[in-house]
């Protein structure tokens, strides 16, 4: 068989497959389908639903008590007004202000976003092109099999989306295999499937098609530079997020690096569906509310805000695993807060940070927007049809880890990260930062040529691939400080990171964008464990370590050295508390 007819043969079982899946969805819940016995969970008795549709494992309290009685009266007002209001549309912007931030009723949820949305608009703009892009995208999307994968995980606790092909997973699937035709630049990237899914709990199908639309292109949401191949929008949020935290809570800061935690490893959720499943789903929906009102400013304001309103509690653990599990997990079971506290919390940082005028990330660039024009079918090239995987990464992936690595190496510099002598373990009371022993040392215009070195108290810490490698003639000296300047093999990736591969799925585009779960772990991996002892001048390789220490000048370095480093630290520090007080949030009473 010729090259030419395996690859006809590869599109024909790719067209197939496709035609198999959407099939499915369109028998829906029809008694002929087939559904495999693991794709339905059974319906426990003893779940019980809250009034959002989702399930818990133990029974809702029976009775209401008196505040929540009192609380379901002002939100029977509150529909009224609510009601009144939108028959006037546009509002006063100062009265929409004041209720969206009260909360928008659950009942009128529906007609306010999509006011707030412009769906109607949209939907009369656009006759007929819902329909159209999803004729096409049952003929041609390259999508379909990671839509279908990813449908089939969507908020499976949820009775709108528990049953297999019911009619919210087929809508799902529908909005967005068509939306994968529509812009085709974009395609289909993981986390659209949650924001879609937020929306038709409230929406009908071709509503929440236009509602994604507007989120992903108008730019004051502007989400397309989230799911766009090498997330440069998410890069830009990262950056500044971690921007905010060094200037108005330094000391959760210099925790947060201490311990590893990389603003990717929690962030990442907060960011690309709006902290959906990262705080209640009651709360998540009051920041929707103004997050539909104000636009992405508000991301980074609740990003902020969580961490104040938790900062005690994260200064007291001690583990990165500790740290991540809380942000990730235990808050979205238990916030600690009403979700009016925490709104309360939340406009007012948003004020603080417009006073510091840091409210507003640095402008976008051109990759974060469209480029192709929205609706035009374009023709997928053979790789995409037939499904192949890439062996490689993109120019662009590259470029990401290594922004996550140099932002991870800037940061321990940054807080100070250092090594004991005695311990594997960061010191505590005679650290100092490297910034210091660079000036003690002169080496400040002098930075190691590789991105994955790590300095500390005299020691230059290189990973290296394959230690036999070696070459000591590379070693250089200055300033009587020896240092290793090993340069990876080329294509390689650091330890952690060398696994992180794509959610490919053999018939999908989305082998472009990084798989979040698997970065996630990956970056959770990158932790570099060191043990360091001292050496003989000429260094070693310690056992089972891919690390490379020298020593300084083969000798330890002098206590009165430190006591003088530790000295100016100190005094940095002092300075550094200063300045906290005169710009933190944590000294601003909320």
């Amino acid at each position: 068989m010729t090259d030419g007819d395996q690859r006809e043969a590869l599109v024909r079982r790719a067209e197939d497959e496709r035609e198999e899946i959407v099939k499915r969805y369109e028998l829906g819940l029809d008694p002929t389908n087939i559904v495999d016995p693991w794709e339905n969970p059974t319906f426990e008795i003893y779940h019980i639903t809250d009034k959002y549709g989702f399930m818990h494992d133990s029974r809702l309290p029976t009775t209401r008590d008196s505040q929540e009685m009192q609380l379901t009266k002002i939100e029977l007002e509150r529909d009224k007004k609510w009601m009144k209001m939108l028959a006037k549309w546009p509002p006063p912007q100062d009265k929409l202000h004041t209720r969206v931030y009260k909360g928008i009723p659950k009942a009128v949820r529906w007609p306010a976003w999509k006011k707030l949305l412009n769906v109607d608009q949209s939907i009369a703009n656009n006759a007929g092109v819902y329909p159209r892009m999803l004729l096409l995208a049952k003929k041609y999307s390259t999508e379909t099999r990671q839509i279908d994968a990813d449908v089939n995980r969507q908020f499976r606790d949820n009775l709108a989306y528990r049953e297999r092909y019911s009619i919210k997973q087929c809508s799902l699937f529908n909005v967005l295999n068509a939306y994968s035709i529509y812009n085709s630049e974009l395609g289909y990237c993981q986390g659209m499937a949650c924001v879609a899914g937020v929306l038709l709990l409230f929406m009908q199908e071709e509503e929440a098609f236009w509602a994604l639309n507007t989120l992903i292109t108008d730019q004051k949401y502007a989400m397309h530079g989230l799911f766009i191949e090498g997330f440069p929008k998410l890069t830009r949020f990262i950056d500044h997020h971690d921007r905010i935290l060094s200037k108005i809570m330094r000391k959760l800061h210099k925790h947060f690096t201490k311990h590893n935690v990389d603003a990717l490893l929690y962030a990442i959720k907060w960011f690309f569906v709006v902290f959906v499943e990262r705080v209640p789903f009651s709360l998540s929906l009051r920041v929707w509310d103004i997050f539909l009102l104000d636009g992405d400013r508000v991301i980074l304001a609740m990003a902020i805000t969580i961490l104040y309103l938790h900062k005690d509690e994260l200064l007291r653990m001690k583990d990165m695993d500790a740290i991540i599990e809380y942000l990730q997990a235990k808050l979205h079971k238990n916030f600690g807060y009403s979700d009016d506290d925490a709104i309360h919390a939340l406009e007012r940082v948003m004020k603080k940070l417009k006073d510091l005028k840091l409210d507003v990330p640095p402008p976008a660039k051109s990759n974060e927007f469209p480029t192709r024009t929205l609706g035009d079918f374009v023709d997928a090239d053979m790789e995409k049809k037939i499904g192949r995987r890439r062996n490689d990464y993109t120019d662009t992936e590259k470029q990401v880890i290594t922004d996550v690595i140099s932002r991870q190496e800037q940061n321990a510099i940054d807080v100070q990260s250092t090594v004991s002598y005695e311990t594997s373990e960061c010191a505590t009371g005679d650290a100092y930062s490297m910034k210091t022993y660079q000036s003690i040392t002169s080496l400040a215009t002098s930075p190691a040529n590789s991105s994955y070195s790590l300095y500390s108290n005299g020691y230059v810490v290189t990973t290296i691939e394959n230690a036999h490698d070696h070459d000591p003639s590379r070693s250089q000296s200055i300033h009587n400080l020896t240092y290793l300047n090993s340069q990876p093999p080329q294509n390689s990736l650091p330890n952690g990171l060398q696994h992180m591969r794509h959610s490919f799925s053999s018939d999908s585009d989305s082998r472009k964008r990084l798989d979040l779960d698997q970065a996630l772990e990956a970056l959770q991996r990158q932790q570099l464990h060191m043990h360091v002892k001292p050496t003989s001048a000429a260094g070693h390789r310690e056992p089972n370590q891919g690390i490379y220490i020298v020593q300084n000048g083969g000798r330890h370095i002098d206590q009165q050295q430190r006591d003088v480093a530790s000295a100016i630290d100190d005094a940095n520090d002092a300075e550094a508390d200063d300045n906290d007080d005169a710009l933190s949030v944590e000294n601003t009473r909320l």
